[in-house]
């Protein structure tokens, strides 16, 4: 699973000092809060010039081609890093070509000798989004787990990454405390981004 951890518990302040404005399409992805304290602790947008991103599948690298791109973490009080999302905009005459690379990457990592299992019973009331994960199936490495939120009308994509830390800098002691945390991450951000679509519209 470490080969698409890659940059993902990077801590970004990106919301201060001057930067571009957030995509509109994102925008919503990136002004969520949680009723259990969880909230949005950085921001940062896509690199100047950069417009894809490689993943690995079985057929060998493939290229996520992305129109604009922002990177939220996640953090409860007092803790270390809960979550890092990659969210991006896909183009749209490319979007069902990218969303079936994306899968195979998925699909690849599971491949992998002592690899992620893919989640079979995701929670429900995720407000439409298509979504797809995998979890390791103890408590080790930088990430636990990764999950794609497949936007198919606004044709974005975010993977999220659910990060591990030491065991006193976490909200969680077990794979069952964590997936709890896990699902009630989906389901209220899932419900906050189309709660923020509506206002922007």
């Amino acid at each position: 699973m470490a080969s698409s951890a890659v940059g993902v518990a990077a801590q970004s302040g990106g919301a201060a000092g001057s930067r571009a404005p957030v995509a509109k399409p994102l925008v919503p992805y990136t002004t969520c809060s949680f009723p259990d304290g969880l909230r949005v602790v950085g921001t940062e947008p896509l690199a100047t010039g950069v417009a894809s991103r490689p993943v690995q599948t079985a057929n060998g690298t493939e290229s996520i081609k992305m129109e604009a791109a922002e990177q939220v973490t996640f953090g409860y009080p007092l803790t270390d890093l809960f979550a890092n999302a990659k969210v991006e905009l896909l183009p749209a005459a490319r979007y069902p070509e990218m969303k079936q690379i994306l899968l195979a990457n998925m699909a690849f990592l599971e491949s992998e000798r002592n690899g992620p299992t893919a989640a079979r019973a995701l929670p429900v009331g995720l407000h439409g989004f298509e979504v797809h994960g995998n979890d390791l199936r103890k408590i080790e490495g930088s990430m636990l787990g990764m999950y794609v939120l497949f936007d198919d009308k606004a044709h974005v994509a975010t993977t999220v990454y659910f990060l591990n830390q030491q065991a006193w800098q976490r909200k969680f002691q077990t794979m069952g405390e964590y997936g709890r945390l896990r699902d009630s991450f989906l389901r209220t951000y899932t419900g906050c981004v189309r709660v923020n679509q509506a206002v922007e519209r």
